[in-house]
């Protein structure tokens, strides 16, 4: 027995207790086995801290069956439970953060633009710590008067140009920049990073760049329309003596680089392409009483159009670039979309109907129109066209539509006393009564749009 402790101990630590046969013993003996007893109970108080911490502590060989069961019913009862209990505590933490990682994602996939840098920023500094709180939509401008063509999207915020000033405010109602001018009838025109701001039938315009005016100046004629690239490239379409119109383009610098004179059209609209070497233009003429449209295409290293076409029984309200390789154009009675690269027009007649509002969506490559078909602009078919001017998607509304805008695959309608968000299939979201009378809308997300109203701009949420 002794041998086999031996062994037993070369392999595991035993607590050996002091054999109760002797009862004389000398007071050395006694110190001793004292020591021994204290030095036991140590041993035995750490193995049982282990015990209580899931640890499995060394133990001697059993010397019997029964105390082998006890033991095992000892780590049944002790560890068993510790361990369920923990892997427990650890899945549903993984579950609910397997949870909110989906959602997350779900949500960035959804609405990507609430996740960028700026929407953040925007939404800790004035959703969550709320500083500047007396500026909050709704935003009062009373005695400022704003046209709805002057009411435009500016990635996540709106920019507008007033009769007394032009000013730039965030998804929260905070004005980022605002500058005041003396325009009589000031023109609002915006590409992401630059904004031209001219005012119509006089000489003045500005270049407003990173939240701040960087140029003013004035023309030698009368400004009709404009238009301006992110790159700061820029183009005013003046009267002049001896021709009809003149288009002017203007470097970053703000130094002339391309002059054209138009003898047979009044220019009613104009869009630079992306690099700033080439523009559309739209202008209107009249012969025996009947009005002509006309588009243009011109390249700035070329003294002649690119491309002109001219058509009856039309007026073009508008033209855009909606890609480098498309243009569209918005008339009265129809639409064009233009390939940039041969010159070909594809035409989309209105057939009789009422163009009662329009958007142009440079982002998703489409425009947009509403046709009515009973003479008062009830009864309006939504009708969205794709970058070749190929009828896309459309659907009908009973209400007279006097203003649309476009996010993606939605479409905010604004009727005279609502705001409804649709999708362009036609499938009905949310709507919302408006406080007075409405103007304009921007839809800048997904679900949520400016609405420029008679004295107040405010958010609505779809």
């Amino acid at each position: 027995m002794e041998e086999k402790g031996r062994r037993f101990a070369d392999e595991h630590e035993i607590i050996k207790f002091p054999s109760p046969e002797k009862s004389e013993k000398d007071p050395k003996q006694l110190k001793h086995e004292q020591k021994q007893k204290e030095k036991n109970a140590k041993k035995l108080e750490k193995m049982l801290k282990k015990q209580r911490k899931g640890k499995k502590a060394p133990q001697s060989e059993p010397q019997s069956g029964e105390e082998n069961e006890t033991v095992s019913v000892e780590e049944e009862s002790v560890h068993r439970p510790a361990k369920k209990s923990k892997l427990k505590k650890k899945h549903i933490i993984a579950a609910v953060l397997i949870v909110v990682i989906l959602f997350a994602v779900v949500f960035f996939i959804a609405n990507p633009e609430k996740m960028s840098l700026e929407s953040i920023s925007n939404f800790v500094k004035y959703g969550v710590m709320k500083s500047d709180s007396d500026q909050q939509f709704p935003l009062g401008i009373q005695g400022e008067s704003v046209s709805a063509g002057n009411f435009v999207r500016k990635g996540q915020d709106i920019c507008f140009s007033s009769d007394t000033r032009t000013a730039l405010l965030n998804s929260y109602g905070k004005t980022v920049f605002s500058a005041p001018h003396a325009f009589i009838d000031p023109i609002l025109c915006s590409s992401p990073k630059k904004t031209l701001v001219y005012n119509l039938g006089n000489t003045g315009y500005q270049i407003i760049s990173d939240n701040k005016v960087e140029y003013f100046a004035d023309t030698q004629d009368k400004i009709l329309v404009g238009d301006i690239t992110d790159n700061g490239i820029y183009a005013l379409v003046t009267q002049s003596s001896g021709y009809l119109s003149k288009l002017y383009v203007y470097n970053e610098a703000n130094e002339q680089i391309f002059a054209y004179s138009f003898a047979d059209y009044y220019i009613t609209s104009v869009s630079l392409n992306s690099k700033g070497d080439r523009a559309v233009l739209s202008g209107v003429s009249a012969l025996d009483g009947v009005n002509i449209a006309s588009l243009y295409l011109l390249d700035f290293t070329k003294d002649s159009p690119v491309y002109f076409s001219e058509y009856e029984n039309n007026i073009i309200y508008d033209v855009c670039y909606l890609n480098d390789n498309r243009a569209c154009a918005v008339g009265r009675t129809s639409a064009y979309s233009l390939n940039t690269g041969n010159g070909n027009v594809e035409v989309f007649d209105y057939e009789g109907k009422a163009l009662t509002a329009y958007d142009i969506n440079t982002d998703t490559d489409t425009f947009t129109v509403s046709l009515s078909n009973s003479g008062d602009g009830r009864n309006c078919e939504i009708i969205s066209l794709n970058s070749d001017g190929k009828r896309d998607k459309s659907f009908d509304v009973e209400e007279k539509i006097i203003d649309l805008s476009t996010y993606k695959g939605r479409v905010a309608l604004l009727s005279n006393d609502e705001v409804m968000l649709y999708s362009k299939d036609g499938k009905a979201h949310n709507r919302k009564t408006l406080r007075s009378d409405p103007h304009a809308v921007a839809l800048y997300t997904g679900s949520a749009a400016y609405v420029l109203c008679t004295g107040y701009i405010d958010t609505v949420s779809l």
